[in-house]
């Protein structure tokens, strides 16, 4: 694929192409660059588009003008926004559009989905990643912070906000954490709360399954 000298960056995909927006973009430049790229590769754009903004917050004027300057003007055909920023993924669906990682389907009907979202960054207060896989996460959930896949998750960093693996109800998901120190966590339909700072494993590696119909943990010795 040729590479074009823009901050946007295009990635190809198993469904189409990822449109990678640097969130530390101003909304000014965010548009030129739009513009450049649609000119350069124009040819690109006539597949199947993911708009990644990443942590990017999006405001109701800013998500107007991406429409009627980008999509609608130059028929860009998106699949789906992706935006860390939870109220930003209510104002979107508000829109009416797809929000979140397009699933993919399984050969041989195996299941609903086989991606692996790989996010090598710490999520802060408000963003919240869901995700019809397994997430993978390079860095730290932080306090307010959510994490929800129908797969197993596995976080490198410190657990302090929301993870919720089985999130579509399969109870053969599990949860990795390098450094747990979360109030709650959620595997299937079931709950863990009232955690704390009692636990023998507190701010230790541990890995959470469903035995039982129960949470199980384990402390991980790494």
């Amino acid at each position: 694929m040729e590479t074009f000298q823009t901050p946007v960056l295009l990635k190809g995909t198993g469904g189409g192409l990822r449109l990678i927006v640097p969130e530390e973009l101003k909304e000014k430049e965010v548009f030129m660059e739009l513009e450049r790229v649609s000119s350069q590769a124009k040819a690109l754009l006539e597949m199947k588009v993911i708009l990644d903004f990443q942590g990017r917050i999006l405001s109701k004027d800013f998500i107007i003008g991406i429409l009627k300057d980008f999509i609608w003007s130059k028929g860009v055909f998106v699949s789906s926004w992706v935006t860390y920023d939870a109220e930003s993924q209510h104002l979107l669906q508000a829109f009416g559009a797809k929000t979140g990682e397009p699933a993919r389907e399984k050969p041989h009907g195996k299941g609903k989905n086989y991606d692996t979202l790989f996010l090598m960054r710490s999520l802060r207060s408000g963003q919240r990643i869901e995700h019809g896989g397994d997430v993978v996460i390079i860095g730290h959930v932080n306090d307010g912070a959510e994490v929800i896949a129908s797969g197993n998750i596995c976080i490198w960093g410190r657990l302090k906000g929301l993870a919720h693996a089985g999130s579509d109800g399969n109870t053969e998901q599990s949860i990795v954490v390098g450094d747990f120190q979360a109030k709650q966590v959620r595997l299937g339909s079931k709950v863990g709360s009232y955690l704390d700072s009692s636990m023998e494993w507190w701010a230790h590696s541990v890995l959470i399954t469903l035995e039982h119909d129960s949470l199980f943990v384990r402390e991980l010795k790494i």
